[in-house]
């Protein structure tokens, strides 16, 4: 296995966590009985987590195949995540509301870098 290819999966990894957080939250929301669009959209902090880890899971994927354009998607989806942590952090949020964006975000950037520079066929 390559480089790249371990990579990809750690991307994979990093995004699908994500992407079940999210989810979770939004099923706990919906299961106390609001409805899917109050969950997704009061506020927007869900739907651009969702769409950013689906990004980087949809990459990865790609990227582990061997598709060349699979690293732009990681790219957005990095730099949703990455916006989304930067916006909660300056609308004075808690920290424990945005802490594994920032995480996952510094190391999605991290790996996101390495395939766009260093490993690409």
């Amino acid at each position: 296995m390559t480089i790249r290819k371990i990579l990809s999966v750690i991307t994979l990894l990093a995004g699908a966590y994500l992407f079940w957080e999210g989810l979770s939250a939004v099923l706990l929301i919906v299961g106390r009985g609001s409805p899917l669009s109050d969950a997704l959209l009061q506020p927007p902090t869900s739907i651009i987590r969702l769409v950013g880890a689906a990004l980087v899971v949809i990459g990865s994927l790609l990227v582990f195949v061997g598709q060349r354009w699979g690293h732009w998607s990681i790219l957005i989806g990095t730099v949703l995540i990455v916006l989304l942590a930067a916006l909660m952090a300056a609308a004075g949020t808690d920290i424990s509301m945005w802490r594994s964006e920032a995480i996952a975000g510094g190391l999605l950037s991290l790996l996101t870098g390495l395939l766009l520079t260093r490993f690409r066929r």
